[in-house]
């Protein structure tokens, strides 16, 4: 039997890189790697995430959907 408590929650959250439009593709060969000749892309720093939540009840209905975006002063609280 299907629990339909009111106040059975399940909540899921993902995180999202803003500002990436494609991968990055590099083509190179072994012993280049092996010989630390190539190095791993690494990102220059300047990406956002944001976080996704969803909250949905054992019942069918959902809570609205949660956007969390970085903070902008330190002192969160205040804002």
């Amino acid at each position: 039997m299907l629990n339909t408590d009111p106040n059975t929650y399940n909540i899921d959250e993902k995180g999202f890189m803003i500002g990436i439009t494609s991968r990055l593709k590099r083509i190179f060969d072994r012993p280049l790697w092996e010989a630390h000749a190539v190095r791993p892309a690494i990102q220059d720093g300047n990406r956002d995430w944001i976080s996704l939540i969803a909250c949905i009840c054992a019942d069918g209905t959902a809570l609205d959907l949660a956007l969390i975006y970085r903070s902008i002063s330190s002192n969160i609280q205040s804002t």
